[in-house]
């Protein structure tokens, strides 16, 4: 890869904030926004960000000024006009890196009253320069190594979406895993768990109710250790689902009724859900009973004794033996005797 970067300094009316941006990801599914439209989207993707909690940053800039130990990364805005621009001060750039940071900076630009000093308004920023898939490749990775397995964690939606597109764009899951800092298999796991939210969202009964939550809940449903696969029915060929009645039973549970109640609410409820299809429980689950009524997860361990003391139980009225095996039968009994008189 042939990236460079460069240190400069611009003015804050010089950086655009990038529509494209990871954070503003939602449950509809948008287009790419090309970079000719982002100067003209400004204003809505500042009314986006404002939803990113920019008001503790705002008050941390106006008490102790704007600090520049973390310098916003940006590129070149890429249109044929930016490029061929001889003043550098007329330049654009987009923030690859620092968009909640610019945002608070422009927010704060716009209120009335507030007036920022000189070096808040000329930033040093990182410039990275390349080709146009180099420039993709290396803001993955710095996106990867702060948010995906960094200390900026996003949400586990927003990672996922990097993820999906990184592979659309050929890559494998062990190359995903080497440029995000995570490991193949997890990179799997979360496509699988977007695949499975694209699903949802193109379900034609479902598809309104979508929400960025629902990724987590799904994603629940994907462990391999666990039955949701199985009783789903996952096509680990096709990315989907293809247990349609099913899969809309866990659409409602995940989804709020009539009276705005949810069955399954957090990735707890979901675990619990799966943990239960293992269960004399999974009828009741699949005429639509509540979890709620049911056993912890903890106390299906001893669900999971009564029904192998049971099976074993069938298994020894049905089957004769030989003088061998009643012999460890008898230890059994004695075992088992000594367990009563405790």
């Amino acid at each position: 890869m042939m990236i460079k970067t460069k240190d400069i300094q611009v003015h804050i009316e010089q950086l655009l904030l990038d529509p494209n941006n990871y954070r503003l990801f939602g449950e509809k599914e948008v287009a790419s926004i090309p970079d000719s439209d982002a100067e003209g989207l400004q204003d809505v993707t500042l009314d986006k960000l404002k939803g990113q909690r920019l008001g503790e940053l705002k008050d941390s800039i106006r008490n102790h000024g704007f600090l520049e130990m973390e310098r916003m990364v940006v590129r070149l805005l890429d249109t044929t006009e930016n490029k061929e621009q001889k003043d550098d001060s007329k330049k654009k750039f987009i923030v690859v890196e620092g968009n909640r940071r610019a945002a608070a900076l422009k927010s704060l630009e716009k209120n009335a009253g507030v007036t920022l000093s000189e070096k808040m308004k000329n930033l040093n920023v990182i410039l990275i320069e390349g080709d146009k898939e180099e420039i993709k490749l290396y803001s993955a990775t710095l996106m990867g190594i702060r948010h995906v397995s960094g200390p900026k964690k996003w949400d586990g939606f927003q990672s996922a979406k990097l993820i999906n597109d990184l592979y659309i764009d050929g890559k494998s899951y062990t190359e995903i895993g080497d440029i995000l800092g995570i490991s193949s298999r997890e990179a799997g796991r979360r496509y699988r768990g977007y695949k499975a939210f694209e699903q949802m969202r193109s379900h034609p009964e479902f598809r309104d109710k979508v929400e960025p939550r629902h990724y987590g809940l799904l994603l629940e449903f994907l462990s391999p250790s666990k039955k949701g696969k199985e009783w789903l029915e996952w096509d680990d060929a096709k990315f989907s689902f293809e247990n349609e009645e099913r899969l809309k039973a866990v659409y409602k549970a995940i989804t709020p009724s009539v009276d705005d109640e949810l069955e399954i609410k957090n990735p707890g409820d979901a675990r619990k859900f799966v943990s239960l299809l293992d269960t004399e429980y999974v009828s009741d689950l699949e005429q639509g009973e509540s979890i709620h009524g049911m056993p912890e997860p903890q106390d299906l361990k001893e669900t999971g004794k009564l029904k192998r003391i049971q099976s074993f139980i069938s298994f020894v009225e049905k089957n004769s033996f030989s003088p061998e095996e009643y012999d460890r039968l008898n230890d059994l009994k004695e075992s088992i005797e000594n367990k009563m008189e405790d």
